[in-house]
């Protein structure tokens, strides 16, 4: 009885570190997640279906050279396309590139093809590969930061845009995926006399979210273990947390905004979204996407429904 006693005793520290040893283990994966996003492949260019285009380099605001596409340059109007990073590139998503235990979208994502909606439209589109995806360069640190260094990204695109031969004096308009468009609301916080000057003209903000509100969604509390070691871990890389302060940012906002959002999404945190909104102090729009059910619907949706993203760019982008 004394022996089962003593392990009676024993076994709840045991089962303690075991605990803490498990999150601990998680919460590394978790940061690591963030910190190493899977490199993506670029398989096909805008010429695969059937549009002009020019291999383009740009400096970013801070100095790191980032690759892109320039289509349709000709057209009167451009659309700066900043996609949702990490997991994605210029050319999209493709589930057959993510990690075999980590696939949360079975769906190929091309944004080209959301390029085509705007090139029929008359529109000339820059897609370009953020620092640490596709074949842009890198940061020192390597690593995605939720959109904070990533808006030099974005400054970088608009001025070139701006200055580049075929382009320059043209009306922009800046459609920004997910962290691409956290990426554009903290650019403009950092500048926004550019965006001003260069002839900015709208945004279409696609379902912004900080990497908080995404690790939240699997079920990992700010408060828990898993959460606080993801967050230190990501910390000690970056300098940043893991919610980004995207709703400081947006006082500074300059351009009219249409902020689409899946309604059914399960990765994100509503009231974040009606915040922004609420925030937000331009010429404004909510659109809630009342079909998707997965958070990756909403990046394939202006292929397929183009409809309020042209009406949006068409009003402001003159």
């Amino acid at each position: 009885m004394k022996r089962i006693i003593r392990f009676q005793y024993l076994a709840i520290p045991i089962l303690a570190v075991l605990f803490t040893s498990c999150a601990s283990f998680t919460g590394n994966m978790v940061g690591n997640a963030f910190l190493e996003p899977p490199k993506q492949s670029i398989p096909k260019t805008p010429e695969d279906y059937g549009i002009a285009y020019n291999d383009v380099e740009f400096p970013a605001r801070d100095g790191i050279t980032l690759s892109g596409w320039l289509l349709n340059e000709d057209a009167g109007k451009i659309i700066i396309m900043t996609h949702f990073g990490y997991r994605a590139n210029r050319y999209g998503y493709q589930p057959k590139e993510q990690p075999r235990l980590s696939r949360p979208y079975k769906k190929e994502i091309e944004f080209v093809k959301v390029a085509q909606r705007l090139v029929d439209d008359g529109y000339g589109v820059l897609m370009y590969d953020m620092r640490n995806h596709g074949i842009s360069g890198k940061s020192e640190s390597g690593c995605g930061t939720g959109g904070i260094d990533e808006s030099d990204d974005v400054l970088g695109a608009v001025e070139f845009i701006a200055s580049h031969p075929s382009t320059k004096g043209k009306s922009i308009g800046l459609l920004s995926y997910c962290m691409g468009a956290n990426a554009t609301f903290f650019a403009q916080a950092k500048d926004s006399d550019l965006f001003t000057r260069s002839n900015v003209k709208a945004l279409v903000a696609m379902q912004p979210l900080t990497n908080g509100d995404f690790a939240c969604a699997y079920g990992y509390e700010r408060d828990g273990k898993v959460y606080q070691t993801a967050n230190a871990k990501f910390k000690e890389a970056t300098g940043y947390d893991l919610d980004a302060p995207v709703v400081e940012q947006l006082s500074s906002v300059v351009t009219p905004t249409l902020l689409c959002q899946g309604k059914n999404d399960p990765w994100t945190d509503l009231d974040f979204i009606d915040e922004v909104y609420e925030t937000l102090p331009v010429a404004k729009e909510m659109y809630w996407m009342e079909e998707p059910t997965h958070r990756f619907d909403g990046y394939n949706w202006f292929y397929d429904h183009p409809e309020k993203m042209l009406e949006w760019f068409n009003k402001y982008v003159n």
